[in-house]
């Protein structure tokens, strides 16, 4: 398949890496082409626009920041559509509003495109393994399109029409940025109670209080690596997302509100570059002795 991949960052760059080695002919467009030396060295492509990286392909993947982004990628008078012939199928693995996903999936119907919005769950570790979950809505035959490459990055899933996909994805943030929140608060007070934590994490793996989310974090804990999987700032995005999306139906999401608002607390601290294991932080905040790590080197603005 010829492949246009529009933001090469955590998610972006793997994603691109492992099309490019599974034989697919990968256009990377970026706001920074040096994000896109790996991949280039690897055998892809590089455009000077989302529009030329996507002139003629069958399908375009965004992997963006937030919405505004996205609609400019898409939208713009260099986006996707904008093209002389626009992508086959444009899809957005990005978290955005469910509202945008039906938005661009309108605008692509009247240029004969067909649009997917294809968030994903996994990590940067799971692109480059291939085993991301893909929550994908749209119609049958643009997922069926899409289909050999959402493959080679994992398992893709057709949820429902244009929106489905995003709105699955909301519920998920919504269960890790608590999930995540509760494990920093759980290394903080083992930390504070003088537990080795290697017995912590053995002890706690035998219960109910295991998980993927608990066998990621925890290790990067111990080494003090707060590196991002998952970044503060875009949980605190997707979680705005999620509550707004509760209040358009009626919901009082108060623990994905308190959740924000700790993660809001660590960004404005100078942590919205660090992982989500570093809320410990917001916990021992008032411990001067508290351990710290350095922000993040890694950069994954498109």
């Amino acid at each position: 398949m010829r492949i246009a991949v529009v933001g090469i960052g955590l998610m972006g760059r793997p994603v691109a890496q492992r099309l490019v080695d599974a034989g697919h002919e990968v256009t990377v467009h970026s706001r920074r082409k040096e994000s896109a030396e790996e991949v280039l060295a690897a055998g892809a492509s590089w455009a000077d626009s989302a529009a030329a990286a996507g002139d003629g392909a069958d399908l375009a993947i965004a992997f963006l920041p937030d919405p505004d982004t996205v609609e400019a990628a898409v939208l713009g008078p260099s986006g996707l559509l904008a093209a002389a012939a626009p992508p086959a199928v444009v899809a957005d693995m990005s978290t955005s509003p469910p509202e945008l996903a039906r938005r661009l999936a309108v605008a692509a119907t009247d240029r004969g495109v067909e649009a997917l919005d294809a968030p994903v769950s996994g990590g940067p570790m799971g692109a480059a393994a291939g085993t991301l979950t893909i929550m994908a809505g749209g119609s049958a035959e643009a997922f069926e399109r899409a289909r050999p490459a959402f493959e080679v990055l994992g398992t893709p899933v057709l949820i429902g029409g244009p929106g489905a996909g995003q709105s699955v994805k909301l519920v998920n943030q919504l269960l890790i940025g608590g999930i995540a929140g509760g494990i920093a608060d759980a290394w903080a007070l083992a930390g504070a109670l003088g537990l080795d934590p290697e017995v912590v994490a053995d002890v706690v793996g035998r219960g109910l209080g295991t998980g993927p989310l608990l066998d990621f974090m925890w290790p990067r804990l111990v080494r003090g690596d707060l590196a991002p999987g998952f970044k503060v700032d875009h949980m605190i995005k997707d979680l705005a997302l999620a509550e707004a999306a509760g209040e358009e139906h009626g919901l009082d999401l108060a623990a994905g509100r308190s959740a924000r608002e700790r993660y809001r607390w660590l960004s404005d601290a100078g942590g919205g570059d660090l992982g989500t294991q570093a809320l410990y932080r917001h916990a021992v905040r008032d411990r001067p002795d508290a351990p710290t790590a350095p922000v993040a080197e890694e950069d994954d603005r498109p």
